[in-house]
């Protein structure tokens, strides 16, 4: 039996020295391709990403100095506006006087019919009421002069 048992025990030794005997190099070579690929992959992305980020670099550099070679005249548009919204204030604020005198006069030659009923288009767009002293005399409002708050531009 002892023969016999060496014999199975040789034949199962050589089974299982089959498992053992692994090819490594043969079965990596395929996680070798797949890995030097995906390196290959990167690195293209990588310098699509670096000619992306130099092109992106390219026009701001340009356009920045577009930018800068711009900013007297938006500095003089915001003047301007500046401007235009104080005249339109003021503007305002002396159609309100005026109205209140031409309140103050009506009252005064006891006139009923309201020849100019709104006089300021603005009022409709005021946020609160200018404070106005209470004018029991009759003042002629200043004449505003549009040279006053606009430079011409010749």
């Amino acid at each position: 039996m002892s023969e016999k048992c060496a014999a199975t025990l040789q034949e199962m030794a050589n089974d299982y020295t089959a498992f053992a005997t692994i090819d490594i190099d043969a079965d990596l070579k395929g996680v070798h391709e797949t890995v030097e690929e995906m390196q290959l992959h990167l690195e293209e992305f990588i310098s699509i990403l670096g000619m992306l980020q130099a092109k992106g670099d390219k026009v701001i550099t340009a356009n920045m100095s577009r930018f800068l070679s711009l900013r007297p005249q938006v500095n003089q548009l915001c003047k301007r506006i500046d401007a235009l919204d104080y005249f339109i204030r003021r503007v305002n604020i002396d159609l309100t006087i005026l109205e209140t005198n031409m309140e103050i006069i009506e009252s005064t030659f006891n006139s009923s019919d309201k020849r100019y009923p709104m006089l300021n288009p603005f009022s409709v767009f005021k946020k609160s009421t200018p404070n106005l002293p209470s004018l029991a005399i009759y003042q002629t409002p200043k004449i505003l002069k549009i040279e006053d708050y606009f430079k011409s531009n010749s």
